[in-house]
């Protein structure tokens, strides 16, 4: 399992490797993330590639590589 934390100001999200793919998960932070400028519909949500996540005013494009 590989996992990157995402963490601009006090806000967290982690992208882990599963067996399916890529997942983003909420961590903590008042601020949630969004992908593809819609917010997450639980805690997690798979990701594909190309997808724009943004986090407390952050933008970042996920590739898969």
């Amino acid at each position: 399992e590989r996992r990157i934390i995402i963490a601009p100001e006090g806000h967290v999200a982690s992208i882990t490797k599963r067996p399916a793919g890529y997942v983003l998960a909420h961590v903590e932070g008042v601020a949630r993330p969004t992908v593809n400028g819609s917010q997450l519909s639980g805690d997690s949500a798979q990701l594909r590639n190309g997808d724009v996540i943004e986090l407390a005013g952050t933008q970042m494009q996920f590739i898969q590589i």
